[in-house]
């Protein structure tokens, strides 16, 4: 299986070199971002898109919640699986992040293990959809 590519973005450097630190022991490609401007500008003009994205949603330039918007809006990112990872932990966040479009909601203070179980679980869903959506256009084009 190839590396999945992961955009981080956190404000908090210290917690932003952890996470990345930890996904890239899990074997992860990872880019980080320091607000929702700087990820836009790095899914733009980066080397790759990303496979999975995870976002704090405090963060100064551009939230977390309008970053989310900025990347459901474009029509080629509009799959990619979105982690919320904030400290913004009611039940009504939690949901007001979901109806917004984020695949997944995990709160600090957190243990590694679940932002990995949450990353692996939605990188191997979209592998799923991707590889359901291949063998559909591959029937199509047998037709």
């Amino acid at each position: 299986m190839d590396k999945a590519r992961i955009l981080v973005l956190e404000d908090d450097e210290g917690l932003l070199m952890g996470v990345r630190d930890m996904l890239q022991i899990e074997g992860h490609a990872v880019q980080t971002a320091t607000n929702g401007q700087e990820g836009l500008e790095i899914m733009r003009y980066g080397e790759f898109p990303p496979d999975l994205i995870i976002s704090d949603i405090m963060m100064p330039v551009m939230n977390g919640y309008q970053f989310l918007e900025a990347v459901r809006q474009v029509e080629h990112w509009a799959t990619i699986p979105f982690i919320f990872l904030t400290a913004k932990g009611e039940k009504q966040d939690v949901h007001a992040g979901k109806l917004m479009g984020a695949d997944d909601y995990v709160i600090k203070p957190f243990e590694a293990r679940d932002l990995v179980v949450a990353v692996q679980s939605k990188l191997r869903r979209q592998r799923e959809i991707n590889h359901a959506q291949s063998a559909v256009i591959a029937d199509v084009k047998q037709r």
